[in-house]
């Protein structure tokens, strides 16, 4: 009995994150959708939440001119073949660009 309980919350953990995965992609794609050139740091922040990774520019993909900064955004559920939503920011913390990147 313990052992089937047991399984039933390993079975019913994974069906959790897949679902929270799913959500937070399709909220990663929808509110990525509402930025725009110039905006601040803070409302990316706001739309978008906590980067997956932060850093220099050109982790992932060619930079615009004058990139200072850059937010990386995993999408969670395309595991197989990783998607991101890449942010440039210019020096005084404005966005330059935003770009879905697809890995091959």
């Amino acid at each position: 009995m313990g052992t089937r309980i047991f399984f039933f919350v390993i079975a019913l953990g994974l069906v959790g994150a897949g679902v929270w995965a799913y959500h937070h992609d399709q909220e990663l794609r929808k509110n990525s959708m509402q930025l725009n050139l110039g905006d601040p740091n803070e409302v990316v922040r706001q739309l978008l939440g906590d980067p997956s990774s932060e850093g220099p520019c050109g982790s992932l993909t060619a930079v615009p001119k004058g990139c200072a900064d850059e937010y990386v955004y995993k999408y969670y559920y395309s595991t197989f073949n990783p998607q991101y939503e890449v942010v440039w920011f210019d020096s005084s913390g404005k966005v330059l660009g935003v770009q879905h990147v697809k890995t091959p």
